[in-house]
């Protein structure tokens, strides 16, 4: 998959995504009833992906979309804990939400989540 048809499938998502936000606010929903039509979108979403990238890349692609939310989380509104319970980051502070084994910033935009996910295919971040 190209950048540009990378970039097409996930912008077209999310501008599926937020045209039916806009229509469940006004009364249209299209996550439950007869019209339920989200989970057929996910789904296509979800195949293209995972076809291309594996289950691990589309566990970073969901993750991008819905945790960073699209790369544009603030993630320093928080702090930040091991799994001992420490402090490893203060909130205020400046950083990303995924890290490389070097503590590189990955997947906190489009371009980056896209590098990161080639390199997945070919081998690299095995």
């Amino acid at each position: 998959m190209t950048y540009p048809q990378f970039l097409k499938t996930l912008m077209s998502y999310r501008k599926f995504s937020e045209n039916t936000h806009e229509l469940y606010q006004v009364g249209v929903d299209l996550y439950e009833g007869k019209y339920a039509i989200i989970q057929y979108v996910d789904s296509l979403l979800y195949t293209a992906i995972e076809s291309h990238y594996g289950e691990e890349g589309l566990n970073w692609v969901t993750w991008f979309i819905f945790e960073s939310n699209w790369g544009e989380k603030d993630w320093s509104t928080c702090d930040v804990y091991n799994e001992n319970g420490e402090i490893v980051a203060r909130k205020g502070d400046p950083r990303f939400g995924a890290h490389d084994e070097n503590g590189d910033p990955i997947c906190y935009s489009f371009e980056s989540l896209y590098e990161y996910l080639e390199k997945l295919k070919n081998g690299i971040h095995k």
